[in-house]
C-alpha cells in the first residue's frame, strides 16, 4: 500500500470521527437548515436539518494535508510542498466564503445568506490569486487530450480562461447541491476520475487533493 492510499484511508477515518463529534454539537446548538419559503414546498421539511457539515471536510483536508506535508518534508522535494499548498489554499478559501454564507443564514437568520455579488467577488479574488501562482510557477501551457497537443496561451488569456473554468465549475456544483444527494454523487464520480488521471499523468499534487476530497 503506497502512502497516497494510506492518506486516503486516514482522511476517511478522520472524516467519520469528525462527523461523530461535530454533528451532535451542531444539533445541540441548533445549527439547522433554514429553508426559503419561495422554493419548492417539499424542501420545507428539511427545516432544522443539521448543516455547516463543510467544517468536517475543511478540518479533514487540513489534517490529512498536514500529515502529507510532514511526509514530503522528510522524504520528498520542496517543489511538491510548494505546489500542494496553493491547492489547499484554494479549497479553504472557497470553504471560508461558504462559511460566511452559512453564518449569515444560520446565526444571523438571513435566509438569503451572502449576497451573490459579494460571494462571486470573494471567489473571483481567491481564484485569481491561485491562477497567478500557477502562471508564475508552472506556466500557461494547456494540454488538449482529444488532439493530444499542448498549447501555450498568452498570460492574460490563460488567467481569464482558468478563472472562468474555476468559477463556472464551483457554481455548477452549488446549483447541483440544491437537489438532495445529487451533488455528492456527481462530485464523487468526477473527482475519482480526475484523481485517477492525475495519478496516471504523475501529477501528485492533484492526486493527493483528489484522494482527500473523494472520501
Amino acid at each position: 500500500m503506497n502512502f497516497q492510499t494510506t492518506i486516503l484511508l486516514i482522511s476517511f477515518v478522520i472524516s467519520i470521527i469528525l462527523a461523530l463529534i461535530i454533528i451532535p454539537i451542531l444539533k445541540k446548538i441548533k445549527i439547522g437548515q433554514i429553508e426559503r419559503d419561495d422554493g419548492p414546498q417539499s424542501h420545507l421539511k428539511k427545516q432544522g436539518t443539521p448543516t455547516m457539515g463543510g467544517i468536517i471536510f475543511i478540518i479533514g483536508i487540513l489534517i490529512s494535508t498536514g500529515v502529507y506535508y510532514l511526509y514530503c518534508k522528510i522524504f520528498q522535494t520542496e517543489a511538491f510542498i510548494q505546489n500542494i499548498i496553493p491547492l489547499v489554499g484554494l479549497s479553504i478559501g472557497f470553504g471560508l466564503v461558504g462559511l460566511i454564507d452559512d453564518f449569515k443564514k444560520l446565526i444571523l437568520k438571513n435566509t438569503k445568506g451572502l449576497k451573490p455579488k459579494y460571494k462571486m467577488l470573494g471567489l473571483l479574488i481567491i481564484s485569481t490569486l491561485y491562477i497567478m501562482f500557477i502562471v508564475k510557477n508552472i506556466g500557461t501551457a494547456i494540454f488538449i487530450p482529444i488532439f493530444k497537443i499542448e498549447i501555450t496561451l498568452p498570460k492574460i488569456i490563460y488567467i481569464l480562461f482558468a478563472v472562468l473554468v474555476i468559477l463556472g465549475t464551483t457554481n455548477a456544483v452549488n446549483l447541483t447541491d440544491g437537489v438532495d444527494g445529487l451533488s455528492s454523487s456527481v462530485c464523487a464520480i468526477i473527482i475519482t476520475c480526475l484523481t485517477v488521471i492525475a495519478m496516471l499523468k504523475s501529477v501528485p499534487e492533484v492526486a493527493m487533493i483528489g484522494s482527500i476530497s473523494v472520501r
